[in-house]
């Protein structure tokens, strides 16, 4: 355990983790028709009435109407009124159509009471582009956990196909067990689950060597790392009754303030690697050893 936990990454954090930035760009750019005409109403000396113009003329401007407040779903429920008798909530639809005129004032009405008016007005100067492009920057973050969890399993892609090309493996990245079917390898308990990696070896006899790689990082301590564990205990438990194998690859400073979880590992799984341990050929030791 002490090589494992001395060797631990610090980090996975990558050049690309922070912003998308093509994602953004490209999410702007499909609105940028629609942003530019809501952006002639920018200091406008008449903004009720040249929204109301722009809402029958435009109604494709719609769309683009949550992008200003980082929503991104097509319709949104408020609460228009709350009392103790009483509570009134409204639904606005911002999906493209022809609007009736009560519906027009509705949106008029939204844009005074969100804030939106006043940014039109007062906050945003020159260009409703680049407010829309910072607000899309910040909603990207969100997707940094995504990102997060797939770059340690992009910077072992390459190991595991050169070590699965060398102990003679054909490799599946991302695909269900059910993929093996074809192969006639059925493992009927976790026919539609994900694995990371699986890898696939045609015995003399005609059957199968299979062994599943799952991959993790987890920067913090917390309830995930318990779960997973109990997890893949069970997922090895699964694949032995079919004679196949498993191997956990994860890393991350949260295994140094979980290492009653890492010793349940060690203790109830073959093969438990770190990325050190991996790029020390063991991994390749390994598979070709199963």
């Amino acid at each position: 355990m002490k090589i494992f936990l001395d060797t631990l990454l610090e980090t996975n954090k990558t050049y690309d983790f922070f912003v998308d930035w093509k994602k953004v760009r490209s999410f702007v750019e499909k609105n940028k028709v629609e942003i530019n005409i809501l952006n002639s109403l920018l200091h406008s000396e008449d903004f009720d009435n040249e929204l109301r113009r722009i809402l029958r003329r435009y109604p494709e401007v719609l769309k683009v109407v949550p992008l200003l407040l980082a929503i991104r779903d097509n319709s949104v429920s408020i609460i228009s009124e709350f009392g103790l008798e009483k509570t009134k909530v409204i639904k606005l639809d911002f999906t493209e159509r022809n609007l009736r005129e009560e519906e027009i004032e509705t949106f008029v009405d939204f844009f005074k009471k969100t804030g939106l008016r006043d940014l039109f007005l007062n906050i945003a100067d020159k260009s409703l582009f680049d407010y829309i492009l910072g607000v899309e920057v910040g909603t990207d973050t969100n997707a940094r956990k995504n990102r997060s969890g797939k770059v340690l399993e992009d910077f072992l892609k390459p190991i595991v196909e050169t070590v699965a090309n060398k102990c003679g493996y054909s490799l599946f990245v991302q695909k269900e067990f059910s993929n093996l079917e074809k192969y006639k390898v059925n493992i009927t308990k976790l026919k539609n689950r994900k694995a990371d990696f699986i890898l696939l070896k045609r015995r003399s006899d005609g059957s199968c060597r299979v062994v599943n790689i799952e991959v993790n990082f987890y920067n913090v301590s917390g309830s995930k790392p318990q779960e997973i564990i109990d997890s893949y205990i069970e997922r090895q438990k699964e694949l032995k009754e079919y004679g196949y194998e498993f191997l956990l690859v994860t890393d991350g400073p949260a295994w140094k303030k979980q290492k009653s979880q890492l010793t349940k590992a060690l203790e109830n799984l073959d093969f438990v690697l770190n990325t050190y341990l991996v790029r020390l050929g063991i991994l390749e030791e390994v598979i070709c050893m199963i």
